[in-house]
């Protein structure tokens, strides 16, 4: 993993902010989340089919370091909130990631259902737990 951070960061230094469009601004973060929004890296969450409206706060919260993970603030910033906006907007369209190959165990799905009405997580993050507007979709 550090492996991908560090050429992420590399190319990151590599391209001038004002000169570099957002797709080459884009590269780098997909380089780690997948080049299709499909994460491979253990910890490194997929983004594709996120909420564009979900992205751009969270992206936000990257680019001011109100939330913190160093080659994240370091990419996102000076980019203005039209850029995360269109960058958000360029991730949401990715395709989300695909279901787990392996069937699930019955008594662990059962205990999942059981949770998501205890909790009304179905409330937020629609039935289908894929989210909307500001709340994540849920996979997994």
């Amino acid at each position: 993993m550090r492996g991908i951070v560090a050429a992420a960061l590399a190319l990151l230094v590599a391209l001038p902010v004002a000169a570099a469009s957002l797709d080459e601004r884009l590269a780098p973060c997909l380089a780690c989340h997948g080049d299709k929004g499909q994460s491979t890296t253990p910890g490194v969450p997929s983004l594709g089919a996120q909420p564009a409206y979900y992205l751009s706060i969270q992206l936000y919260m990257f680019s001011e370091k109100m939330r913190v993970v160093e080659p994240m603030n370091a990419m996102l910033k000076g980019l203005s909130d039209d850029d995360l906006q269109k960058m958000a907007a360029m991730i949401s369209k990715l395709p989300p990631p695909r279901p787990v190959a392996e069937p699930a165990e019955p008594a662990r799905l059962e205990r999942a259902r059981a949770l998501i009405q205890q909790h009304r997580c179905n409330f937020c993050h629609n039935e289908d737990c894929s989210g909307e507007k500001n709340v994540p979709r849920l996979a997994g």
